[in-house]
């Protein structure tokens, strides 16, 4: 029942807010100041707090609990109103059925007030926070995200799609300015938080379409986490709705699933801290995990006579179209980059795909063109990448990116065989057009 309480009496205040006409993750945070957080602790709040706390509209980012400003000598002063905040509790029960001791966790809240509120306080002068993860410029927010999806521009409409991983958006030149343009950005960018090879979000992977309840929680989880986005990027949104059915419609949700408000701000805060690559414990860098090859039993590998051979441009172009355009992350509309590793008899032991880029470009480094194929014990490689165009020609940075890894396979011993780019219907060997030799 006090979890439960806990629920309305935020979902209360957000309710009230959005009745006066403050949408409280529209009513950004000043970026000299930074995030709200504790006095005591000078961690900052998370979750629905932040936008709680702001909506307060105080000029000091520091919160504390009456007791701790007690604690401190301090008073709060008579008649001052203070801002409930919530927190997840450890509640330990007995299993009914086997008796043992299972926690589960409890929302529950608590009130603070804002350091202006107080006597006795010795404020001083607090430096300006520094910016997580070393990262502030929206541009870098973007170029920095783990596991990022594809971003195609020239779209009719902003969106993402689950299916293709893929984020759309209208031409940058589109936009009445940059603030606009990122704050769209970083709304679909959380979208694609949700994507199963993420953090797998129910909200975003059982969506039956507008209005649904999980349609309408992805969209709120978008829209906090683009607001938590554009705060550490140090921009506000420029452009947006508070307009009385914008208003009436979140009342509606809110009063129909009290849970709501406090669990979206809570899936928004993840997805942020995923694209940050933070942790939410410290908001410090995530550690590196390690990575996991797949060790196959030698029993169970393909003898070197079942092994497709690939000792002809149209050989590799087949293997292509039979087993690259089939992966499921493969998207047609972008470039892809495939290396094929090869063993000492021209056969195909497997292929790794190194990157997937825009319409017309891709990022390949050479450590990650030779790592896998390393790992696989591979005697020679061969490079592919499609053109969505549909026209095998090389451009020059197909050149000059294949004559890098040629010197860079020399280095390590491991012989780049040929680079094909696929187009349709046909495709082109940059050997046999006589880009392999200076």
């Amino acid at each position: 029942m006090k979890n439960q309480t806990s629920y309305d009496r935020i979902t209360d205040r957000i309710t009230a807010l959005l009745t006066q006409g403050t949408v409280p993750w529209h009513k950004p945070w000043k970026a000299k100041t930074g995030l709200p957080r504790n006095f005591v602790s000078q961690k900052p709040y998370r979750g629905i707090n932040v936008f709680l706390l702001i909506a307060m509209s105080y000029e000091s980012p520091f919160w504390l609990t009456f007791r701790q400003a007690a604690q401190l000598g301090a008073c709060v002063r008579k008649g001052e109103k203070a801002c409930p905040v919530v927190f997840w509790k450890q509640w330990q029960i007995e299993d009914k059925d086997s008796g043992e001791q299972k926690k589960i966790p409890l929302l529950r809240f608590h009130h603070v007030f804002n350091v202006t509120q107080c006597d006795g306080l010795n404020i001083g002068t607090e430096p300006v926070p520094a910016s997580v993860n070393g990262i502030s410029k929206p541009e870098d927010i973007v170029a920095q995200m783990p596991q990022p999806p594809v971003v195609k521009h020239g779209m009719s409409r902003a969106y993402y799609s689950p299916h293709e991983d893929c984020v759309g958006l209208p031409t940058r030149e589109r936009f009445d300015t940059p603030e606009g343009y990122y704050a769209t950005l970083f709304h679909e960018l959380v979208h694609s938080t949700g994507h199963e090879k993420r953090l797998k979000r129910a909200a975003l992977t059982e969506s039956a379409g507008f209005g649904s309840n999980p349609y309408c929680k992805e969209e709120l989880i978008a829209e906090m986490g683009a607001a938590f986005l554009c705060g550490h990027a140090e921009i506000s949104e420029r452009v947006i709705d508070n307009s009385a059915a914008y208003l009436n419609g979140w009342l509606e949700q809110l009063q129909n699933d009290k849970t709501l408000i406090v669990q979206a701000a809570a899936q928004a805060q993840k997805a942020c801290d995923f694209i940050l690559d933070v942790r939410p414990e410290d908001e410090g860098p995530a550690p590196q995990q390690p990575k996991e090859f797949k060790v196959v039993a030698l029993r169970e590998c393909p003898t070197p006579e079942e092994m497709q051979l690939c000792d002809t441009p149209q050989s590799a172009a087949d293997y292509w179209r039979a087993h690259i355009t089939t992966h499921p992350y493969f998207n047609p509309e972008c470039e892809c980059f495939v290396v094929l590793h090869l063993n000492t008899r021209r056969r195909i032991r497997g292929h790794n795909l190194v990157s997937t880029g825009t319409m017309d470009t891709i990022l390949v480094h050479a450590r990650e063109v030779f790592r896998t194929a390393i790992a696989s014990g591979a005697s020679a490689i061969v490079l592919m990448h499609n053109h969505p165009s549909g026209e095998p020609a090389p451009s020059e940075a197909d050149i000059k990116v294949t004559r890098d890894l040629i010197r860079a396979g020399q280095l390590l011993k491991m012989e780049v065989l040929d680079h094909i780019v696929v187009g349709n219907p046909t495709h082109a060997s940059l050997r046999e057009l006589g880009y392999f030799f200076q």
